[in-house]
């Protein structure tokens, strides 16, 4: 049977993450992202969308789940990070 009660709480939780905490420490995301495409465009000298960062925050998220143990926060903040990932993709298209 599908737990779709934990499905919801764990959306849930990433929902009040990025809406909460996160943007309480951090700021505006589109405005933390743009600074860490700033610093990783330099450091590899190519230029770096604040939605690549977000796409690239969830992978390094997913690497850390898929090394045999579940770690439910790794989970939490790739959703997280993916959620960001549209709204700034949406940014870049418009």
């Amino acid at each position: 049977m599908v737990d779709r009660t934990k499905r919801a709480e764990t959306i849930a939780e990433a929902h009040e993450l990025i809406h909460g905490d996160r943007q309480r420490d951090y700021g505006v995301p589109s405005i933390n992202f743009d600074r860490i495409a700033t610093r990783w465009s330099q450091t590899l000298g190519h230029k770096i969308t604040a939605y690549q960062v977000a796409i690239m925050m969830a992978d390094l998220k997913m690497a850390r789940v898929t090394n045999g143990r579940y770690h439910h926060d790794s989970i939490v903040d790739a959703i997280g990070y993916l959620a960001l990932a549209s709204e700034l993709k949406l940014d870049v298209d418009e």
